[in-house]
């Protein structure tokens, strides 16, 4: 939303979740600057906003977030339609990337949960040839059992392993809620970031769409022609756009 000075206001909310209107840099310095408490990062696409629209309690989960960054061509055109634009697209992946180039200039220990089995451990080997002086202190897979014994484990492993950034790759809501539900456990750590697919895209195992594309804002096609099964979603994304009120919708419920 633009200000009265011309600006863009810091924030606005969709479906009930608030967004933060922040570029890459911001958000990475602001989360790094976070203190007295870990700076808990989620990045809601239009599918988990869609999905917000008809879940209140999913839209008051990622709410939860300390910084709620806009990932996908969906929500910027959505904030477009609602006469309030985005300072910049902030896909999951790069705010990670680039936490992961501070990290290694800060000397920052990171810690990689979520994939697959083995994902963590090779995207963690991606990173490093990338990064030679990033210090990735420890890696687990995300098919665990969340509630259990082997859950605490997991906890006990991550303390252990004393990392200053945690990456949690295991889709939404499911990182969403393990991070709230766990994080009186994580309060040594300093950035936690819900990254959902990076680790596979890092590890290899999937590639991005190329740049070109998503500057046009293709990215979605990109990934449903590389993964048909996305396509079962492509509903949802329709139904998300057209549910956003338009500017002139907002101006009259305003005015009531």
């Amino acid at each position: 939303m633009l200000c009265k000075n011309g600006g863009f206001m810091e924030d606005f909310k969709l479906y009930g979740v608030r967004i933060d209107n922040l570029t890459k840099d911001e958000a990475v310095h602001r989360s790094l600057c976070n203190t007295g408490e870990p700076c808990v990062v989620f990045t809601p696409n239009a599918l988990m906003l869609e999905r917000c629209r008809r879940d209140a309690a999913l839209a008051e989960l990622l709410n939860c977030a300390s910084l709620s960054l806009a990932d996908g061509a969906g929500v910027v055109m959505a904030a477009e339609k609602m006469g309030t634009p985005l300072v910049g697209r902030v896909a999951g992946i790069d705010f990670g990337a680039e936490l992961l180039s501070r990290a290694e200039r800060a000397g920052l220990r990171v810690f990689l949960l979520g994939g697959g089995e083995g994902v963590a451990e090779r995207a963690a080997q991606s990173l490093i040839k990338k990064h030679p002086r990033l210090c990735i202190c420890g890696t687990t897979w995300g098919y665990f059992d969340r509630e259990g014994e082997e859950n605490r484990h997991i906890i006990s492993h991550i303390r252990a392993c004393r990392p200053d950034l945690l990456f949690v790759c295991m889709g939404f809501p499911v990182q969403e809620r393990w991070v709230m539900d766990n994080l009186q456990h994580l309060t040594d750590i300093r950035v936690i970031a819900c990254l959902g697919g990076s680790l596979d895209v890092w590890a290899g195992d999937i590639r991005r769409a190329p740049a070109w594309m998503s500057r046009a804002r293709m990215e979605w096609l990109w990934r449903m022609l590389r993964q048909p099964k996305r396509l079962a979603r492509l509903p949802e994304i329709v139904s998300f756009l057209w549910h956003v009120p338009q500017k002139e919708e907002i101006k009259a419920q305003n005015s009531l």
